[in-house]
């Protein structure tokens, strides 16, 4: 541990338990900033971010929520403390872009455990550690995803192409370098939903590769994955990225997306079985699933 590492601690008014200020302290650089008094110079040299807010305080999320989305502060692991371990607050600090959590108070040790463990994996150590294939593929598939979104939302051209091509590389670097590095770096992407279509890119992949499947099959799971939520394009950011529970008419909201991915994948002629994994990757053996209740 060393006095030149910079921590960032951020909070809101509400905090109550501040104890381990003092721990760190003894052992890092720490900077205190307001949740509302956020300002680019306020962590960009820092290690590590330790976010300590109210959860379920609107004021305090709407802020979070720009910081959490600052392109310099993608590079640094986001801590945060929770006020228990339910789902509810989980979900929450997931949804806001946390690099891992932990309820607070908890054992020192472990806590210190915890952060040097955090801030000596942190992104840029993470991107380092991926060779040239790695980079690229990632690099190139987290461009065409954002994209891609972004294309779905206006109305635009959603590219087969270059979807196509990005899950190429994918497969040729997950082939040459495995695929361990490569998903631990996409955690650290501060949007969910790029992050989440990114990984179920990944975790297909490396199933498909398992059972040893040709590379036409391949490409076919890389890009189911990557593009399954697209109708997720169709659904207001202020109810995609809500971090409180959703309210019984915005889960019915959420629910259209996979036929709004329907949709958008036939208007523009893609493939029938991608617009097949888009319309029913919520469906479920027991017929429980949706939108269509297939058994």
């Amino acid at each position: 541990m060393s006095k030149n590492i910079a921590i960032t601690i951020v909070q809101d008014n509400k905090t109550i338990n501040k104890t381990y200020i003092g721990l760190l302290k003894q052992h890092y650089n720490v900077k205190l900033i307001d949740i509302n008094a956020i300002i680019t110079e306020s962590f960009i040299n820092s290690e590590l971010m330790i976010i300590q807010i109210n959860l379920n305080d609107p004021n305090a999320i709407a802020p979070l929520k720009s910081l959490m989305a600052l392109p310099e502060r993608s590079h640094i692991p986001a801590l945060f403390l929770l006020r228990e371990f339910s789902r509810r607050e989980i979900i929450q600090a997931s949804t806001l872009g946390a690099t891992d959590y932990t309820t607070y108070p908890c054992p020192e040790d472990s806590f210190l455990q915890l952060v040097y463990n955090m801030i000596h994996k942190s992104g840029k150590k993470i991107w380092a550690q991926l060779s040239e294939t790695q980079e690229e593929a990632l690099k190139v598939s987290l461009k065409v995803v954002e994209n891609t979104f972004r294309n779905a939302s206006l109305g635009l051209e959603v590219s087969q192409k270059d979807v196509k091509d990005s899950c190429n590389l994918i497969i040729e670097a997950t082939a040459k370098d495995g695929l361990t590095e490569w998903m631990n770096t996409i955690r650290q992407h501060h949007v969910y939903t790029y992050r989440h279509s990114m990984m179920v890119c990944g975790y297909l992949l490396s199933f498909g590769m398992l059972l040893g499947l040709s590379k036409t099959d391949l490409q076919m799971l890389a890009v189911g994955g990557m593009i399954h939520d697209i109708g997720k394009a169709k659904v207001p950011l202020e109810i995609l990225d809500k971090s409180t529970a959703l309210t019984p008419e915005e889960i019915d909201i959420i629910k259209k997306h996979p036929e709004d991915g329907r949709h958008i994948l036939k208007k523009q002629n893609w493939d029938k079985v991608m617009i097949d994994i888009a319309a029913h990757h919520h469906e479920k053996l027991d017929g429980t699933g949706y939108p269509s209740g297939l058994k």
